[in-house]
């Protein structure tokens, strides 16, 4: 089989969940960027009683959307990366500075918005600054309910940002409901991505697909060898692959995805379950998708298989990908 037609094969919609994310924000301006610190009283003056949707969006820089599954936040750290940091020779007394300012509101004891407020954070400027949102944590609750985190990152030098990372440790619930679990599964691999979706997929498949890759290394099978260095790299050996946990393994195996479309994450611009019908204790669930390729609206319709996992609804492995395997 050559590589064009394995490419062909691994390019599909794959399904995964994990405890800690890691979400690349949408930044407006594009990266990489100097961003400078937001003076709130200049105009257009930040308004603490605009309370319409949509004003926190357009005073902020950056966008994190949170995947719908996402049920609980123990901690978030956004994590800055620059370029054109030289310590060599620095006073280690200098001031400058990464920063990030959160856009948010308040709440009565009622639930209701009362006005928008903000919080910042500041720490030693280095090429990798991490900001983590330890004594605010009231906000945790606002995300989970928006489903979004709003915020601008900035230096006080005129370095410059390559990176924003949004860390979540936190719990993915994952529905019962095969349509709701099938979206949340599209939703997830549209915000998060491929590579950290590996919670979707079912336990016994991960297995198998992890000791058909194996067995493939052992045989120096050459397409084998090929897809492994893709995910997983040349310098990792079957040794380490027999090692790795079976959600790990799928993280990292499903990686290959990003490689093959050039991104981490689906391209959709809407999904939609159509229908569910039942087949030999499985579960088939047809998806319309709408994703934008070469600058067109292309409406596609995909069939995933869901099987039980004890009490849960989980993905199975789908048969193109299997049959790639096993060749």
């Amino acid at each position: 089989m050559n590589k064009n037609n394995l490419l062909a094969i691994l390019f599909i919609s794959v399904p995964s969940v994990a405890d800690t994310l890691s979400i690349v924000p949408e930044i407006k301006s594009g990266l990489p960027a100097v961003m400078n610190e937001p003076v709130l009283y200049q105009a257009p003056q930040f308004d603490y009683f605009n309370l319409a949707d949509g004003y926190l969006e357009q005073r902020a820089e950056a966008i994190a959307k949170l995947p719908m599954a996402l049920s609980d936040i123990e901690r978030v750290c956004i994590q800055t990366s620059y370029s054109g940091i030289d310590h060599s020779g620095i006073d280690p007394s200098s001031s400058d500075q990464s920063g990030i300012l959160i856009y948010t509101y308040a709440e009565d004891n009622s639930g209701n918005k009362i006005h928008n407020t903000t919080i910042g954070d500041r720490v030693n400027l280095e090429t990798v600054s991490k900001h983590c949102i330890d004594e605010s944590n009231w906000v945790y609750d606002n995300w989970l309910a928006d489903k979004s985190m709003t915020f601008t990152p900035y230096s006080s030098s005129s370095a410059l940002i390559t990176d924003v990372r949004v860390i979540i440790d936190g719990e993915l619930s994952l529905s019962q409901v095969p349509t709701e679990f099938t979206e949340q599964y599209y939703d997830f691999i549209t915000k998060v991505g491929f590579d950290q979706s590996a919670n979707f997929y079912h336990p016994d498949d991960i297995s198998g697909l992890k000791d058909v890759l194996v067995s493939g290394l052992e045989h120096n099978d050459s397409s084998i060898k090929f897809i492994k260095n893709m995910a997983f790299g040349n310098t990792v050996s079957k040794e380490d692959i027999v090692l790795m946990s079976g959600l790990d393994f799928m993280n990292q195996f499903l990686s290959i995805l990003g490689q093959a479309s050039g991104s981490n994450t689906a391209n959709l611009e809407s999904f939609k379950v159509i229908n569910v019908f039942d087949h030999n204790d499985k579960k088939y669930v047809n998806v319309e998708k709408q994703e934008r390729l070469f600058g067109k609206r292309i409406t596609r319709n995909e069939v995933v298989i869901l099987k039980k996992y004890s009490s849960q609804w989980l993905l199975e492995l789908p048969e193109s990908l299997k049959n790639m395997l096993d060749n």
